[in-house]
């Protein structure tokens, strides 16, 4: 085996093992941004989905979630309550609603939690050249796709059942 075959031999168990690590870690640190707000995880990021995608019908985000219109609707309820989302009329379908979410609370609420990971994350991102940047970008954005589609044939699986 060559120098270049055994080294890519090594780094890859290396790198497969630090995106297990950084996923758990990931897990981890959403799990206790939601206790410190007393919120589930799940409300979190089903409310972070909110955010980044925008207004959404309650069945897409059970799409996006995995969990069930019925648990979408006590998700909703929840969030509501805290003052993050609020049910709208959908403009065309009398039958569903669309989740808006409420992103100037949440992120007044959130932002202490996440200011701190924020500045260790920029300097990381200090310690790498643009053009390390860029390849650390591709890679993330690919591995995040491989993920979803991951998540997606788990789901259809279970859904097969």
């Amino acid at each position: 085996m060559s120098t270049s075959h055994a080294q890519r031999a090594a780094l890859v168990p290396a790198l497969e093992q630090a995106l297990r690590e950084t996923s758990a870690q990931s897990v981890l640190f959403s799990h206790a941004v939601a206790e410190r707000a007393g919120m589930s995880a799940a409300d979190l990021e089903s409310l972070d989905l909110l955010i980044r995608h925008g207004p959404m019908t309650a069945g897409r985000l059970a799409e996006l979630t995995g969990l069930t219109t019925g648990a979408v609707t006590g998700l909703v309820d929840r969030l509501e309550r805290r003052g993050y989302a609020r049910r709208e009329r959908h403009p065309t379908d009398r039958r569903s609603v669309v989740v808006q979410p409420l992103t100037e609370s949440a992120l007044r609420d959130f932002e202490p939690s996440y200011t701190a990971m924020r500045q260790a994350i920029d300097k990381l991102f200090s310690r790498y050249s643009e053009e390390e940047l860029n390849v650390i970008l591709d890679f993330m954005e690919r591995a995040a796709a491989v993920t979803a589609e991951q998540v997606g044939a788990l789901r259809s699986q279970a859904n097969r059942r």
